[in-house]
């Protein structure tokens, strides 16, 4: 049974389930893990007592999103031509458009804010949320090559560069300030991210 489980409080699960979602909430706003745990509503021995320390926090937040950004990806079982794997990709795209516009920005901002204490976090955080995504991804396109429906050589490079392409509002962000932008502006470039993936495969594909 996950985190969101029906078990009763005193064992920890629903109370972890609802520390993951209060603090996953307030990293939007602006503010260092204290002022985070703060906004949660709980108080920091509590949290630490839940996740064994800030960095377990952090990486268990990455892991969280990147479960939830993958879900697509993984509820696929055939793929039978392809407009079914683009309609999976447009799914998955706008999820990972709508998190890399908010609330994973937010991440970011919090590993500089707390200025990443040791490269063993980055890698962590990394190796829990972008790395799990991308394999995610890679094993899609590996499922559509073993089908025939795309041909992908190399799944990973076809991974990453979707990534990539549907990252720009994080590099936008991270630089400027967010850009807002309308759900059908958002939409056509997923789509047109996904589009561009997929021609680069289908050109791939033997007659």
């Amino acid at each position: 049974m996950d985190d969101e489980g029906i078990e009763r409080p005193e064992n920890g699960r629903i109370q972890r389930g609802d520390m993951l979602q209060r603090l996953s909430a307030s990293l939007n706003d602006a503010g260092g893990i204290d002022r985070i745990i703060e906004r949660s509503g709980y108080s920091r021995p509590h949290i630490l007592s839940a996740f064994g320390s800030i960095d377990d926090l952090v990486v268990t937040i990455a892991e969280r999103k990147a479960t939830f950004l993958s879900t697509p990806l993984r509820d696929c079982r055939t793929i039978v031509d392809l407009q079914s794997a683009r309609g999976v990709l447009i799914e998955f795209g706008k999820l990972a458009w709508n998190e890399y516009s908010t609330s994973i920005i937010a991440l970011v901002r919090l590993m500089i804010a707390e200025d990443a204490r040791s490269s063993d976090l980055k890698r962590r955080v990394y190796d829990a949320g972008p790395s799990a995504v991308a394999f995610e991804l890679s094993q899609f396109f590996i499922k559509a090559n073993g089908t025939g429906v795309l041909k992908v050589p190399e799944t990973h490079l076809a991974a990453e560069q979707l990534l990539g392409m549907l990252r720009e509002p994080l590099y936008e962000a991270l630089v400027l300030h967010p850009v807002g932008s309308s759900a059908s502006d958002e939409a056509g470039a997923v789509a047109a991210s996904v589009d561009l993936v997929l021609d680069g495969c289908k050109r791939g594909r033997t007659p």
